[in-house]
């Protein structure tokens, strides 16, 4: 036990460390998070639209078109889940601009732009007088297709290659410079022309080299064949969504944020899943996605990094020791809304070799008692909806699967499965600490 733990303080960890402080997964997933606003504004919309009338004694979305509110509300929604990889371009660009402490609002907007260009447009075919195909692309017509999830890695190759592209030039000083009296605002704008100028020529080329090549779909085709299909094959299985969450976990227990270093890597397209459910869900298709978003931070991660809930339940209820007592009734209530930094690093479960085995175990075999629950039809499928990671239990799985009480129901079990899982090992560490705070009163 003393080699593994050795293991994972002096080996793990630092690995963790260094992958979640590297300027690029990091300006990816803060640029991420500037969308997220918008993902939690539309899914609040997605709700309200895509409400089963099961779920109340009337219809809401027969109540909403009778108050001529159901097309503003689609409106809506789609004005804002429907552009992530827009926002998340120029997040993640501005994010790494910064990192480098260049102007990140001009590399921000450097990289819409190239994005824009990217972007394909909506084409049609039509038939010449000899009845031959004629693809035509109308140039100016964007479909929502390319910029919303299903674009991400569009979004985030092209953010990170436009701001380093930017940071070179201002680096090396390869700028337009104006006189020390021009505005800063001015200066900048001018510094900004001849990187915007040559990222943009750099992407028509790549654009029109794919096109040269025949690509159907442009960059985002050749990013889902190398990058997007095989890692939905790992995110999108439960096969997959397993081993990330004992990697997230090994993360969290060696005192590193398993989210910083993975999130990067499977949001991108867990978000994709989410959206492909929300748009199966306001028509009223099948829901296409087991694994989602919601289905990670309001299921799997119950209660915070290692789904302590059940941790916070033994403290308050069942702790002999003093310290233990005192740290249950500070750190419950914030367990709910899956903030459990208190139970990690005052327990604490951080580096504890008697927590280490519940500490790893319960998210996967939550993530494990969901996917079957949701692929048995016992549970529905989350509908899209995204809401804030810190949403209570029993209305966070409520609201995520279009208000069944399925969902809710399914919470109730998974905390009583945290619960269980780490009682036996929480009366070892409570009775340890009894026995010290016994020497220290003698």
């Amino acid at each position: 036990m003393n080699g593994l733990m050795h293991f994972l303080e002096h080996k793990l960890a630092p690995v963790g460390q260094r992958i979640g402080n590297q300027r690029h997964l990091k300006a990816v997933r803060d640029g991420f998070m500037m969308a997220m606003p918008l993902v939690l504004v539309g899914s609040f919309f997605l709700l309200l639209i895509s409400w089963p009338d099961e779920a109340l004694n009337f219809s809401v979305t027969g109540l909403l078109e009778k108050l001529g509110l159901l097309g503003i509300l689609t409106t809506m929604n789609q004005s804002t889940m429907a552009i992530i990889s827009l926002i998340a371009v120029f997040g993640i660009a501005y994010r790494l601009a910064e990192s480098y402490e260049t102007d990140a609002p001009s590399a921000g907007v450097i990289a819409l732009s190239s994005f824009i260009l990217m972007a394909p447009r909506f084409s049609t075919t039509v038939f010449n007088e000899k009845g031959e195909e004629i693809t035509q692309v109308f140039g100016g017509a964007i479909p929502f297709g390319s910029l919303n999830a299903n674009a991400l890695f569009v979004a985030i190759t092209v953010g990170l290659v436009s701001a380093e592209i930017y940071r070179l030039f201002i680096q090396k000083g390869i700028t337009i410079k104006m006189p020390g009296n021009v505005p800063d605002v001015v200066g900048k704008s001018f510094a900004a022309l001849l990187p915007a100028l040559t990222t943009l020529i750099f992407w028509a080329c790549v654009l029109k080299g794919l096109e040269a090549a025949g690509v159907q779909g442009g960059l985002g085709a050749v990013l889902g064949v190398i990058v997007g299909q095989p890692m939905r094959l790992i995110a999108g299985s439960i096969g997959g969504m397993f081993i990330v969450v004992l990697v997230n976990s090994l993360f969290w227990f060696c005192g590193v944020n398993g989210g910083q270093v993975l999130n990067a890597f499977v949001d991108p397209v867990w978000l994709q899943m989410t959206e492909e459910n929300q748009a199966a869900a306001a028509v009223g298709d099948a829901l296409p996605n087991i694994i989602t978003l919601p289905f990670k931070d309001l299921f799997v991660f119950i209660g915070g990094g290692g789904a302590t809930i059940g941790l916070a339940l033994c403290l308050i209820l069942f702790s002999k020791s003093q310290t233990y007592k005192t740290l249950g009734r500070l750190s419950f209530i914030p367990s709910f809304f899956n903030i459990n930094t208190a139970i990690l690093f005052s327990f604490p479960t951080v580096l504890n070799p008697i927590m280490m085995i519940p500490f790893v175990l319960t998210p996967a075999v939550n993530a494990v008692i969901t996917y079957v629950a949701m692929a048995s039809g016992l549970v529905p499928l989350t509908t899209g909806v995204v809401l804030p990671w810190t949403m209570p239990p029993i209305i966070g799985g409520f609201l995520a699967t279009g208000g069944s009480w399925q969902g809710a129901v399914l919470q109730v079990v998974l905390i009583a499965v945290s619960f269980a899982i780490y009682y036996p090992f929480f009366k070892v560490a409570d009775n340890r600490n009894v026995e010290l705070e016994k020497e220290e009163r003698v």
